[in-house]
Parts: structure tokens; sequence; C-alpha cells
């Protein structure tokens, strides 16, 4: 897998984000905050250095349109607008889709209170979203279970120009290789393996609906143990032979299928 190294966001940006996190309650008026939350900034933050990576080098005249699938706490989402719009003083709209309808109206409330005008909130199946306009990206951070696929499946039907990933857990993936069952019996690497094949047949799926796909940490694993991103990017290409065969292959191998296969289906472009 290959490590980003390049630190696009310096310390003094970093200093700048504070009153962001400050604002979250992910740290004290002195930028101090607890272990998990120091965390979860890492992550975010190391996060936000793959997003900036895709649109530095976009034109600053146009607006960046941005899908959230699964957005929970819209911790990242907070953090991107407020880097794009405070920050880089770029025109920015952001939509977080998350079925917890509270949790959906409390992030409202304080998206209104940061005067974050451009942020919306659906609380909806990820699924069922429709975009009205053309949309640069979309991105999930350890959506779980089956909200993964369902961001892929949005990026692919949307035709949004980067997909970004970060699953969580895997559990409705059943994985059945009775010749790697010396391995599999062990829980820690049965689950690293499920991660592992699960994301590969999902960016498999997305090569054959016309993107170019990497797997990578974005971040260390001394922030998380899941720290697997699958980034996509739209390329104009024929649908791509080997990801048939090799995703037909994996699929009879372990006997899985990823809930994103089923989605597909009702598209056209696979």
């Amino acid at each position: 897998m290959k490590k980003i190294t390049k630190m696009l966001i310096n310390k003094q940006i970093r200093e700048e984000l504070n009153h962001l996190f400050f604002l979250l309650k992910l740290q004290d008026r002195n930028s101090k905050s607890s272990l998990d939350k120091q965390v979860k900034i890492e992550q975010i933050i190391a996060y936000l250095e793959v997003i900036h990576a895709e649109f530095r080098k976009t034109s600053r005249k146009r607006k960046l349109v941005i899908i959230d699938s699964g957005a929970g706490n819209c911790y990242l989402s907070f953090l991107v607008y407020y880097f794009y719009h405070k920050i880089e003083n770029r025109d920015i709209e952001i939509h977080c889709i998350d079925f917890n309808e509270k949790l959906m109206e409390a992030n409202e409330k304080l998206a209104n209170e940061m005067r974050f005008e451009n942020m919306y909130f659906y609380p909806m199946d990820i699924a069922d979203f429709v975009a009205d306009k053309k949309v640069d990206m979309v991105y999930s951070l350890h959506a779980c279970d089956t909200a993964t696929d369902k961001t892929m499946y949005l990026g692919i039907k949307t035709n949004a120009r980067v997909i970004l990933s970060v699953a969580c857990c895997q559990h409705t993936i059943n994985m059945k290789a009775s010749s790697l069952k010396a391995i599999t019996r062990y829980k820690s690497f049965r689950d690293k393996m499920l991660m592992m094949i699960s994301d590969t047949m999902r960016a498999l799926l997305l090569e054959r609906n016309q993107y170019k796909v990497e797997i990578f940490d974005f971040v260390s694993s001394r922030f998380t143990e899941k720290n697997a991103m699958v980034r996509a990017r739209r390329a104009e290409v024929r649908k791509q032979q080997n990801a048939v065969r090799e995703y037909d292959f994996l699929r009879k191998e372990f006997r899985m299928k990823p809930y994103l296969e089923e989605l597909l289906s009702d598209l056209e472009v696979d």
C-alpha cells in the first residue's frame, strides 16, 4: 500500500483549525483534548490532506460540490467546509447524509451557529439521495457495513469525479474459504482478510465502472487500525476486462458478494 508523506496542512494552518476543534468540542480553549478526541482530530486532518491533494490544482473560481455519506457527527465535513471557506476562501457546498434524524438536526443547528450557509443535512438512506448538480467528490469515513457500498454507489450514480472511502465494519459480508481455514479460524486474521478482500472487490467494481482506483493507508495505525482508504478517480476508459475476471475469481474463491454489486445492478454503466 502507498502512504502519503507530504503534508499539505502545515503547522500554521493546524493552529488556525484549533478554533473549529473547540467549536466541535474536540478541544478545550487551550487546544487540549482527551486521547480519543485527539485521535479523531488526527484522522480527519489526515483525511483533509487527501481531499486537498485532489482539489488544490482545480480552478479557484469554481464551486466545489461534495457529498458526505454516513456523515455521523460530521466532524470531517465541518473541517472541510471551514478549511475551504475560511482559510482557502473558496466557494464550497457540502451535502451530509445520515439516517440518524436527531444527529442531522443537531449538525444543522451547529452549522447555522457557525454560519456555514452551504452545508445541507439529510436524514435519509444514502442510496436514495439524488444530486441535482455536478458532484466533485463523494466521501465517507468509517461508514458502517453497507454504508460503504452505498457511498461508492452514490459516487458512481452521480458520476462524481472522486470517490473516497474508509470502511469500518463488515457485518453483512460472509467469507467462506475452506482452503484458508487454518488462517481464518483466528478472529484477528479473519477480520483483516475480510476487510482486504471486500475492499479489493469494491475497488474492482469501481474499475469496471470507469474509475481508476488506489488503496493506501491514509493515516498511521496509531490513530486507527481501520486506516485503509479506497480512492477512485473517474477516468474515460473502456471497461477493464482484467477487473471483470479478477472480481469473478474472488467472488467464486471466497463466496463473497459486496452489497455494491447488488446496488450497481440497477445502473446501466456496469
